[in-house]
């Protein structure tokens, strides 16, 4: 009974630090950071639930737009509902590694508040690449991507925070509970990740898993060389980049034959 409350509890950590919810007994304002590196299980499962959001609103608002405006409603209710939390991230690190010429100074650069014109162009192009991707998935009624890639995009975070470095040596808000990261939570992410995918296509989760894996490899990399580690930015960034990928990935496969096997 103890182990069930404490899964609740990591979970809605997972919620109500990803998304705009709040479970109702959930009233925390100060988390461990042992409790937030457990949360790191479950966010494949707010990820779906992100996903199963954005498939609603897509069916819902379907007979009211037309598909290209419904794709860019769909994609600005992931902004809203994630507080854009991850494209702060991904704004952060680009701005860093395209202003700084240093790690260090790179990382000075993404502390900074503002925004600067790599930051822009970023979100610019991940908003409408986003929305043109999901306009092409609802147009082959490929539901199944919708629901799944929030999910994976998401085991994209624990997967790249599992044995990474942290790149600021004096420390950052995202250190401690890196840091109590464990193997543990990343099997049981993907354990969850797998129950959720699988329930919807078999095909689409094996190609999301390789261009998942592909994606969180090529950040850390990126990471380890622009600024020596991750931090919360980097790993906001690749959720950003991956879900980019994964939602591009399946406009492209809904159109051929094979991608007739993931319309749900």
């Amino acid at each position: 009974m103890q182990n069930h409350f404490q899964h609740l509890k990591h979970f809605s950590v997972a919620l109500s630090f990803l998304t705009v919810f709040r479970l109702p007994w959930h009233t925390m304002t100060i988390v461990a950071p042992n409790e937030l590196a457990r949360s790191f299980a479950f966010y494949p499962l707010v990820g779906g639930i992100l996903g199963t959001c954005c498939v609603l609103i897509a069916w819902g608002l379907s007979p009211l737009f037309p598909p290209l405006l419904l794709a860019a409603l769909v994609t600005a209710s992931l902004v809203v509902l994630t507080r854009a939390l991850h494209l702060d991230g991904l704004a952060d690190m680009l701005d860093g590694i395209g202003g700084g010429h240093t790690p260090e100074r790179r990382l000075d650069i993404m502390k900074d508040s503002h925004i600067g014109s790599f930051g822009a162009l970023a979100l610019m192009l991940a908003v409408v690449l986003k929305s043109a991707a999901i306009h092409q998935i609802i147009a082959n009624c490929s539901w199944a991507a919708l629901f799944i890639a929030p999910a994976f995009s998401r085991f994209g975070m624990v997967l790249l925070a599992h044995g990474s470095p942290y790149a600021r040596p004096s420390g950052g808000l995202a250190k401690p509970f890196l840091e109590a990261m464990t193997s543990r939570d990343l099997v049981t992410a993907g354990i969850l990740l797998m129950l959720f995918s699988l329930s919807f296509s078999l095909k689409l989760s094996l190609i999301f898993i390789v261009a998942t894996v592909s994606s969180v490899m090529t950040m850390k990399r990126i990471a380890a060389r622009s600024l020596g580690g991750i931090t919360g930015d980097v790993l906001g960034a690749t959720n950003e980049i991956t879900e980019v990928i994964l939602f591009a990935t399946a406009a492209c496969l809904g159109g051929s034959q094979a991608g007739a096997a993931f319309n749900f």
